[in-house]
């Protein structure tokens, strides 16, 4: 992975990242703390409207409790004998100041168990007969409570009791005295107080919230905003509510709302048989409406800051490590030996800097390799040197001899093609380039061999193989001359012992053969002879040094005077090395009385 993803994914990892888990962490907080402040509030809000509707229903009970144990109420109901108009008249009064003057009333009937009943109301009540009464679901419960009122809600029984927003009290009457009982009270009451309690709660929160008074089968009795009444709380609400504890509050769907549904059972048991509960629906946008314009105004700060940081990431940092890249680059060019590189720095700060201590860097480590480049040429050129100085003393000495003792013979013939060999192999090695075309060095070896000829007599015989087509080719001056005195010297020694006349073996001669040929990138150049051979020690030697296979230094132990080397192979083979490269150099193959093979390898090109 470069450097430029993992900074990117530790931009994602170390700062996206967080803030967004800190942001989610932030709404999910707030929006628990909001529903937990509520929830809070809320039970207290709805504790309060159960007080005052507590409140309303006792008073209610308390003035029907009064007025059902008037002396005149205990004897309209005492009345055994038929009433007639005068009376009915009378008892109407009675029941218009006793019962419906109390503002809430909306109707009042009165049975005995003659089946007589006694009714008044307000414009547009219907009085429900005793038959009726007898058929109420409720009825034999109200008989069972002996006194106690049964309480019915609006919409619980409407086909009996009407669909307007009523309670309805039903209760035994006894006899104030004898506690005997005398007759049912069947009463309505329309509590417009109930309006004024939600809509003071209500606007106290906000308009939006909703109170509802429902039984404990999820019916709704009564609703502030008139809209549900008679319906039921759990078509409304996509959960579900206990409406038998005494507080409970829940997030939940209300009509597709996401809402704080709360409930709160109403303890009326000492004021009648009832089992109601009040229920509040507040959205939650309501709630959570100052906190959400907070959180979105976070969220759209974060989001700038995160865009300012990728920015920031992308133009600055990422200039930045661009420039590494591009460091790193031109360094992976350097590696591989392109030393021209140079790094441009277009700004003013640290990068200039780095960019400037690389350009330098890398021009020093070529100022460096060019010293030892020039050094090695140096070491090179005196290295040839050496072997020329090597070489030319005694061949010269000793062909002088030889050319003094054709002169004194009156050879004047042979003299002239010994000066003129002699000078030709002076011309190449005083000649001013280190590289000659083989056919140079290939006439060079010729006249030194004819030289050797005259000089050891019929030592050794010669053949050159050497194609026309690589007559071009460039090839290292001296190359294959000393490998041919290497032989001819040590390779041969021994030969020149007496012939069958003496008495002794065979006279035995040598052999030298010189060839090149064309590889597909290289051209080979071979050099062999039937000589001694090269001990194994020594060969082994040879290959073990750093001038081995491929060409060593020259720079290895001295051999013994018995040995078959000289200075001559070790230095063509480091100085074929350091010219060509390790792809080329030299190669020895030989075996005592055998002779010895070698083998040099150079690059196919030809001189311009």
């Amino acid at each position: 992975m470069n450097l430029r993803k993992k900074v990117f994914l530790g931009f994602m990892a170390f700062i996206v990242a967080p803030l967004f888990v800190l942001g989610t962490i932030t709404y999910l907080l707030s929006q628990s703390i909001i529903q937990q402040n509520y929830a809070e509030q809320s039970e207290f809000t709805l504790k309060a409207v159960g007080r005052n509707i507590t409140y309303v229903l006792k008073e209610a009970n308390y003035f029907s409790q009064a007025s059902m144990q008037r002396e005149d109420i205990q004897r309209m109901l005492g009345a055994k004998d038929g009433v007639d108009a005068v009376t009915l008249t009378e008892y109407d009064r009675l029941l218009q100041r006793t019962f419906l003057s109390y503002t809430p009333a909306y109707s009042v009937t009165l049975y005995d168990f003659d089946r007589q009943s006694f009714s008044q109301g307000k414009i547009g009540y219907r009085p429900l007969s005793f038959a009726e009464l007898a058929k109420l679901p409720v009825f034999g419960e109200v008989m069972a409570l002996n006194g106690v009122p049964r309480w019915i809600g609006p919409h619980e029984f409407e086909n009996w009791t009407g669909n307007k927003p009523l309670f309805t009290m039903i209760r035994v009457i006894n006899d104030t005295y004898t506690l005997d009982n005398r007759g049912i009270l069947l009463q309505q009451f329309q509590f417009g107080e109930l309006n004024r309690i939600f809509n003071y709660f209500g606007t106290t929160h906000s308009n939006d919230v909703r109170f509802m008074i429902v039984n404990q089968d999820g019916l709704i009795m009564v609703d502030n905003k008139d809209k549900l009444s008679g319906q039921t709380l759990s078509s409304h609400i996509d959960g579900s509510l206990h409406l038998g504890g005494e507080y409970e509050s829940g997030k939940m769907k209300f009509d597709g709302v996401e809402s704080i549904v709360s409930v709160h059972h109403l303890d009326l048991e000492e004021f009648g048989k009832m089992n109601w509960s009040v229920v509040s629906v507040t959205p939650w946008a309501y709630l959570s409406g100052r906190s959400m314009q907070v959180i979105q105004w976070i969220g759209a700060i974060t989001i700038l800051s995160l865009l300012s940081a990728l920015l920031f990431n992308m133009l600055f940092v990422g200039r930045v490590i661009r420039f590494i890249l591009y460091i790193v680059n031109s360094m992976k060019k350097v590696e591989i030996g392109d030393l021209g590189i140079r790094v441009e720095a277009k700004s003013k700060d640290e990068t200039s800097a780095l960019a400037r201590g690389f350009n330098s860097l890398v021009e020093r480590i070529n100022a460096l390799l060019e010293d030892v480049k020039r050094e090695q040429e140096r070491k090179n050129k005196a290295e040839l040197m050496l072997m020329q100085a090597q070489i030319k003393p005694h061949f010269l000495f000793n062909t002088l001899e030889s050319i003094n003792a054709l002169a004194a013979q009156n050879e004047g013939r042979k003299v002239s093609r010994m000066v003129q060999r002699l000078g030709t192999i002076l011309r190449v090695s005083f000649y001013h380039k280190e590289e000659i075309p083989l056919s140079m060095e290939i006439d060079h070896v010729r006249n030194y061999l004819e030289i050797q000829k005259y000089r050891f007599e019929e030592l050794f015989d010669y053949e050159i193989d050497v194609p026309p087509a690589l007559a071009s080719t460039p090839i290292l001056k001296l190359t294959l001359q000393p490998l041919l005195e290497n032989s001819i010297q040590h390779g041969f020694e021994g030969m020149e012992s007496s012939g069958a006349g003496d008495g002794g073996p065979d006279r035995q001669k040598g052999f030298l053969w010189i060839a090149a040929e064309e590889t597909e990138d290289a051209v080979v150049l071979w050099v062999q002879d039937n000589g001694a051979g090269i001990p194994d020690d020594v060969l082994l030697r040879l290959h073990g040094t750093p001038g081995s296979r491929s060409g060593g230094s020259a720079e290895t132990e001295a051999p013994m005077p018995e040995e078959r080397v000289g200075l001559g192979i070790p230095n063509v083979a480091d100085r074929l090395r350091i010219h060509y490269g390790s792809r080329y150099g030299m190669m020895i193959c030989s075996k005592p009385g055998f002779g010895t093979v070698i083998r040099c390898t150079i690059p196919k090109r030809t001189t311009g």
